[in-house]
């Protein structure tokens, strides 16, 4: 692509005016400006070969591949740039081939339990020191609940825990099933607050350690059960015996045609009338995972759309209660998130390279842009086994706390 071109092309994506101003500098050192303020950021184009790539091939991963080469760099709030791809519909242009998706066969092909380990261990076995730098003291890597924008992060992971198990309506005595468990704080605070049996079930090896290490810790070995162990492995002897199964930040980690297996394995643990609390990122329509994200930060992932969720739930079972849109709060999230990674980059960049930094800084400015401008949600959806006719006939029991 020439100059001429690249001038074209800007000025035809970015709009007149733009919603954010910006300028462009280009290879040769030509520079064009966008809208009538102050730049809110500068994209610097350092490789006239990007610029093909972004029109010939998907252009999301075309520019994430690009950044994370040094092929393009940003100056100023790299938030903004990507908040331009939703405000002008840049992600849905008709130009970028689809090859690439096929390629990595994510249409038509459900995962075995072998294959959706090493997706999950690709993501979350980077490292505990890694995620210690960036994520709250429990290690809540998922949409907080904050009940003013002023909370600390882990006062709103604490309450979106707090709030979590309260939908739950849970019991001394009570059996839970945690599927995603992560590092375990959900599991730990259950035993401790509601005297609940638990178990856990991750299959990341490293979440499994120390999940394992602080239950033995806090003395919960007796009421908590880390297991480094799939969803679809629990053994038929357990079928029928779990009073709640709660799943936070995992069935995005399902697969699109795994949908139904959740569901179908999920209720048959459960016991009649028990209730069931899954918390996922979401969408309003069934839309194509984005390239990028799916080559370099989560491997066989799928956002569900809401009728999605909703028709395999009910086919196996599964009768709805309850649905909550987070949305805000995983924005309000994912700035602490941006703050704290950004505040430790130095040694993040020690640990795992320049390329992986901006490759992590662009996965987490990017998703928060999702969750402002885009169609992407936090569902908090709540179902018991069959219909249960004791809930209150209104929501005021899910305000009516202390978080």
């Amino acid at each position: 692509m020439d100059l001429k071109d690249a001038k074209r092309f800007f000025s035809c994506v970015l709009g007149d005016p733009p919603p954010v101003s910006c300028k462009i500098c280009l290879w040769d050192g030509a520079e064009l400006s966008f809208g009538g303020q102050g730049p809110a950021f500068i994209l610097r184009v350092n490789d006239p070969d990007v610029l093909d790539k972004l029109f010939n091939a998907d252009p999301s991963l075309a520019f994430g591949e690009a950044y994370m080469s040094g092929g393009m760099d940003v100056e100023g709030d790299l938030g903004q740039l990507v908040s331009l791809v939703y405000r002008t519909d840049l992600h849905s242009m008709p130009f970028g081939k689809r090859a690439r998706m096929c390629w990595l066969g994510i249409k038509g092909k459900a995962r075995n339990i072998r294959q959706s380990r090493r997706d999950i261990q690709t993501h979350y076995d980077r490292g505990n020191d890694f995620y210690r730098l960036w994520l709250d003291e429990g290690l809540s890597y998922s949409c907080a609940f904050f009940s003013s924008p002023d909370d600390a992060l882990e006062e709103a992971q604490k309450g979106k825990i707090a709030y979590t198990l309260h939908k739950l309506r849970l019991k001394p005595g009570h059996r839970l099933l945690d599927i995603g468990c992560g590092w375990g704080s959900l599991a730990i605070q259950a035993a401790k607050t509601y005297d609940c049996r638990v178990v856990g079930l991750t299959i990341s090896e490293q979440q499994y350690e120390l999940a394992r290490k602080r239950v033995e810790e806090q003395g919960l070995s007796d009421r908590v059960d880390i297991r480094l162990q799939d969803y679809r492995e629990l053994p038929p002897s357990e079928s029928g015996t779990f009073d709640r199964i709660v799943s936070v930040g995992m069935f995005e980690h399902v697969g699109k045609e795994n949908i139904p297996v959740f569901f179908k394995t999920a209720s048959g643990f459960l016991r009649p009338k028990g209730l069931m609390l899954l918390h996922t990122i979401g969408r309003m329509r069934p839309i194509d995972m984005d390239a990028w994200i799916m080559t370099y930060i989560f491997p066989g992932s799928y956002i569900p759309a809401v009728r999605e969720v909703t028709e395999a739930a009910q086919i196996h079972g599964l009768d709805f209660i309850d649905m909550e849109d987070l949305r805000p709060h995983y924005d309000l999230t994912l700035s602490h998130w941006i703050r704290r990674f950004e505040a430790h980059v130095g040694k993040i960049r020690d640990m795992m390279g320049e390329r992986f930094v901006r490759m992590w800084r662009l996965y987490l400015n990017g998703s928060q842009m999702a969750f402002r401008y885009a169609d992407m949600h936090v569902f908090q959806f709540l179902y018991s086994l069959g219909r249960r006719r004791d809930m209150p006939l209104t929501r005021r029991w899910l305000t009516e706390m202390n978080l």
